[in-house]
């Protein structure tokens, strides 16, 4: 259908800006694709994101870029944009709340993708305090939007309790991963790319400095290993680097005595990743929430075992005790103990790519967004 206009929004973040630092993170890689995926299909996309300066996005014939500024765009030109949609897909709440302004017309077919919705946030991590604006606001999503984008079973229950969507209106699906990017490689060839030793016993995590991805959980059990006399390495891909959080992180690391165990890594581009994947002897994954988890599923994908939290889509990606760990509890000394039982047995331990396969980018989205286009 050359002719069909879509809209993508992202007012929270383009997916141009560097992964791991600020708000650039999954939902970045997922607007990558979709993006990529939807330009495939010889259709015309416009993508109307946060303004932000030195953007790169590649410039495509049918592809029309709009940078919003806090959100502040004249009403013409996006009503312009909104009277030639055909098929709207909204990212995360912030752009819901923005096509609740611009996109009402009862003529464009309307997607929403929460990337993950507040109510599973507190059911993950009891503690969470919930944004009782945010959520207010979710909850009315399911009397504007056609359908929903839903990436786990935990989270289609609550979109049906807690937010009102019927169960027509809820499109099963999945982020996914690049097989050009993320596969496996030799640990020997990739230490070396990477200039650590060969007998370093490394583990990596990846993810910004966000609560409930878990960092505090991965640097306190650098502490308990420097207790036991345990010579582990800790590499933090992300990391917010150069912010006040990373540098007041760094000066308690000091005062502990634990950060010459510690290496940030700081943004990095898919294909050094894939390296640190490969080099590194696990993947550490303390989330206290999930949606899904796709660095679990980039991770498997490189054959790299994965310690993690039980919850997003974990389970489906980990076999328990064969390619990866589940803990039972999501704190510091849990995932200690079960890493002193990893690298005393860790030849065992053998990813399966068949649990993977059917999360490839194209795969996943051509089952999501075919029927629409």
């Amino acid at each position: 259908m050359i002719n069909m206009n879509i809209t993508v929004l992202s007012i929270h973040s383009c997916y141009c800006q560097k992964i791991g630092i600020g708000k650039s993170g999954g939902l970045s890689i997922y607007l990558y694709n979709l993006v990529d995926f939807l330009l495939s299909k010889k259709v015309k996309v416009n993508f109307i994101t946060s303004y932000h300066e030195n953007c790169l996005l590649e410039k495509n014939v049918n592809l029309n870029i709009i940078h919003s500024k806090n959100s502040n765009l004249s009403d013409s030109k996006i009503f312009s944009v909104s009277n030639k949609t055909d098929l709207l897909i909204s990212n995360y709440w912030t752009s819901g709340i923005f096509a609740k302004k611009f996109f009402n017309s009862s003529k464009i077919k309307k997607i929403n993708i929460s990337h993950t919705i507040e109510s599973l946030k507190k059911v993950n991590n009891p503690t969470y305090q919930i944004d009782k604006f945010r959520y207010e606001e979710e909850k009315m999503f399911s009397d504007f939007f056609d359908y929903v984008l839903c990436f786990s079973k935990q989270e289609k229950e609550l979109l049906k309790k807690d937010y009102g969507y019927l169960e027509s209106q809820i499109l099963d699906s999945t982020p996914g991963y690049n097989q050009n990017f993320f596969y496996n490689m030799s640990k020997q060839y990739s230490r070396k790319y990477i200039n650590f030793h060969q007998k370093d016993e490394l583990i990596l995590f990846v993810g910004r400095l966000d609560y409930l991805k878990g960092l505090d959980i991965a640097l306190d059990v650098m502490r308990l290993s420097k207790i036991k006399s345990k010579n582990y390495k800790l590499l933090i891909a992300g990391g917010d680097i150069g912010s006040i959080e990373q540098k007041k992180i760094i000066e308690e690391l000091k005062m502990n005595k634990i950060n010459d165990s510690i290496f940030w890594l700081g943004s990095l581009t898919q294909k050094d990743l894939n390296y640190y994947y490969n080099a590194v002897d696990i993947v550490l994954i303390p989330s206290r929430s999930e949606t899904f988890g796709m660095v679990c599923l980039e991770a498997i994908a490189t054959k790299t075992p994965v310690l993690a939290s039980p919850v997003g889509r974990m389970k489906d990606f980990i076999d328990n005790g064969n390619s990866g760990i589940l803990v039972e509890k999501n704190t510091s000394q849990e995932y200690f103990s079960n890493l002193e039982i990893f690298f005393e047995n860790k030849d065992f331990y053998k990813p399966n790519l068949e649990k993977v396969g059917t999360f490839q980018w194209n795969k996943v989205l051509s089952k999501t967004f075919d029927i629409f286009i």
